[in-house]
């Protein structure tokens, strides 16, 4: 049978330490109150959070339900959960490691203001750069400038190819060439030809971009205008640059042409194979290069 002492003080025999044994339970029955260093509550729930109702007394709150905010009351007596409109947050400023800026839209750019504020640079339109402005104060975005390269084709020719009388044309370097977009990109054709002209008088070369399924060819260049006489041979060059706007769209033939100052001679023009290497050299294939550019 359990025995009952009733005492005012309880203190040890020979320090200021009481023991309680091995295998023995010590029970507050009204829990240690604040003044003792205790809290005054005899049980808990998990999630419960302390805090205090006075100087010497402590309360317990009971855990909130999911993504519910800890916050004061409305009197500001005491903490309770609740839910909370994260729109009308403060932001965060940059001394705190934060932007000050509440939104954002898609492809925005930060720069720095100042020491300590940010600004945000909307996404330019296609194909811009972004560069400093005239003040170099901020990035803006601008049209690209600069003679960016949107296109390269090269082409070769090898095969011996006759013309004749006024206008021949001697060959045709491409059937398939399709400008990215010739209103707004300019095209440099670079044409070198060795050529040998059996006539005597004079006689000339060109060269012609045409569109495919049209009837009429552009003059862009003419080669040299030749007085000797049978069996002249030299080679044609020529850089020519198309402006921007003055081609439609559509697939273009590059052609080198020949003419002659007596429309009824017949009068032929090689583009040389190994068998003319008599004539100039080394030199045997006709070489093409298209560049389209962004100016």
């Amino acid at each position: 049978m359990a025995s009952k002492i009733k005492v005012d003080q309880i203190e040890g025999s020979t320090a200021d330490t009481i023991t309680i044994p091995t295998g023995q339970t010590f029970t507050v029955t009204d829990g240690i109150p604040v003044a003792s260093g205790g809290t005054g509550l005899a049980s808990f729930t998990a999630g419960d959070i302390l805090y205090a109702t006075g100087a010497t007394t402590l309360a317990k709150l009971t855990k909130g339900t999911a993504e519910q905010v800890l916050a004061m009351n409305s009197g500001a007596t005491a903490p309770d959960w609740g839910s909370v409109d994260l729109t009308v947050l403060p932001t965060i400023t940059v001394a705190k490691g934060g932007t000050n800026i509440s939104s954002f839209a898609a492809g925005d750019i930060l720069y720095a203001t100042g020491a300590t504020t940010l600004a945000k640079l909307a996404k330019g339109t296609a194909a811009q750069a972004l560069v400093m402005n005239a003040g170099a104060t901020a990035p803006e975005w601008v049209a690209a400038s600069g003679g960016k390269t949107v296109k390269r084709a090269y082409y070769t020719y090898a095969t011996r190819t006759a013309g004749s009388g006024s206008s021949g044309v001697i060959f045709n370097f491409t059937t398939s060439y399709i400008p990215v977009d010739p209103t707004v990109n300019d095209i440099q054709v670079q044409m070198v030809c060795p050529i040998r002209a059996t006539a005597s008088d004079w006689s000339y070369y060109g060269m012609r971009f045409a569109k495919s399924g049209g009837s009429n060819y552009d003059q862009l260049g003419i080669g040299h205008h030749y007085t000797d006489g049978d069996s002249y041979q030299s080679t044609y060059a020529v850089m020519y640059n198309i402006a921007a706007g003055t081609l439609a769209a559509g697939t273009y033939t590059v052609s080198l042409y020949a003419g002659d100052s007596n429309a009824s001679r017949t009068t032929q023009y090689y583009c040389l194979n190994t068998s003319d290497n008599s004539y100039v050299g080394a030199q045997t294939t006709a070489t093409l290069m298209l560049t389209e550019w962004k100016n």
